[in-house]
C-alpha cells in the first residue's frame, strides 16, 4: 500500500476533514503514527499526551506573558497533533473502541475549557480590564463550543448517510447505552463509567437540540451531492480552525483578535451555514 493510500485510510474521509487538518495537522500526525505504529503505544496513550500538551498550553497562556504564550501556542499545536494522531492510529490498526472515542471527546472538552480560562487570565493581566476579559472569554468559549457542536453533528449525519457509519445521534445513543450496561458492574471501571456517561450526556444534548422533525430519505449519492459542499463550509467552524486561528493571533500578539473573530465572524458563519443546511435537508423530506 502506498503512503498516500495509507494516509487516506487513516482519515474519517477526505471530505469530512477540516481543510487545515488535511494540509497541516493530519500530515504531521500521520508521520507520528507511522513512528509509533509498531510499538505498544495505543490511541489512548496519544490522547493522554494531547491532554498534557493542552494543559501545558493553558498554564503558559495564563501567565499573561507573550513569550510564554508563544510556547503555549506551540504546545497547543502539539495538543491538536496528538489529538489527530489517536484516531488515525485507531483506524489504521482497526483497534478503535467506544471508550477511546469517549476519551478523545473528554480530552477535547478539558483542553478547550483550560484554554479559555487561560485566555481570561491572559486578557485580564495584559489589558487590566477584567470585565472585558471575562466577557470575551465566556462568549468566545460558548461560541467555540456551539460552532464545534454543530459541525460535529452535521459531519456525523453526513458520514452516516453517505458511508453508513454508525455514528448518527440515534445510533450513538444505542451504542453507548449498551457500552454503559456492559461496564455497569465491572470492577475497577470507575473512570470508564465517568467517560462513557460524559459522552452519553453530550450525545443526548445533541439529540435534543439538533433532532430533525422528519425522516431523511436519500441515496448516499444524492445526499453526498447536496451536502458535500455544505460540510466543507461547516468545517470552517470546526475545532482545528479555532486552534489554528488562536496560534496565528498569538504569533501576531493579537490574542484579543482571535476572540473577536470567533464571536463575530464565527457566529455569523454558523447562522448562514445553518440556514443553508436546513433548506438543503428539506430536499430529502418524505
Amino acid at each position: 500500500m502506498s503512503i498516500s493510500s495509507e494516509f487516506k485510510d487513516s482519515l474519517k474521509t477526505v471530505e469530512a476533514e477540516e481543510v487545515l487538518d488535511l494540509f497541516i495537522f493530519r500530515p504531521v500526525s500521520f508521520a507520528l503514527v507511522k513512528a509509533v505504529y509498531n510499538t505498544n503505544i495505543t490511541p489512548n496513550h496519544l490522547s493522554i499526551i494531547a491532554l498534557i500538551f493542552g494543559m501545558a498550553a493553558g498554564v503558559l497562556y495564563a501567565t499573561g506573558n507573550i513569550f510564554y504564550a508563544y510556547i503555549g501556542a506551540a504546545c497547543y499545536f502539539l495538543c491538536n497533533t496528538f489529538d489527530c494522531a489517536d484516531g488515525q492510529l485507531a483506524r489504521l490498526k482497526h483497534n478503535g473502541t467506544n471508550l477511546g472515542r469517549a476519551v478523545d471527546g473528554f480530552v477535547d472538552y478539558i483542553a478547550s475549557v483550560v484554554i479559555y480560562l487561560a485566555l481570561f487570565s491572559y486578557m485580564g493581566i495584559t489589558s487590566g480590564n477584567w470585565w472585558l476579559a471575562i466577557g470575551l472569554a465566556v462568549f468566545g468559549g460558548l461560541s467555540t463550543a456551539i460552532q464545534s457542536f454543530y459541525f460535529d453533528f452535521y459531519r456525523n449525519l453526513y458520514l452516516h448517510h453517505v458511508y453508513g457509519y454508525v455514528n448518527d445521534i440515534s445510533s450513538e445513543l444505542i451504542e453507548f447505552e449498551a457500552e454503559k450496561e456492559k461496564i455497569k458492574n465491572k470492577k475497577g471501571a470507575f473512570i470508564e463509567r465517568i467517560l462513557i456517561n460524559n459522552y452519553l450526556a453530550y450525545s443526548r444534548l445533541q439529540a435534543k437540540l439538533m433532532k430533525t422533525d422528519f425522516q431523511i430519505v436519500a441515496t448516499p449519492d444524492e445526499f453526498k451531492k447536496v451536502n458535500k459542499p455544505l460540510l466543507r463550509l461547516w468545517s470552517w467552524n470546526g475545532s482545528t480552525t479555532h486552534i489554528f486561528l488562536l496560534i496565528v493571533c498569538t504569533i501576531l500578539n493579537k490574542i484579543e483578535l482571535y476572540l473577536y473573530i470567533t464571536i463575530i465572524w464565527g457566529n455569523l458563519l454558523l447562522i448562514v451555514t445553518y440556514l443553508i443546511q436546513k433548506n438543503a435537508l428539506l430536499k430529502f423530506k418524505r
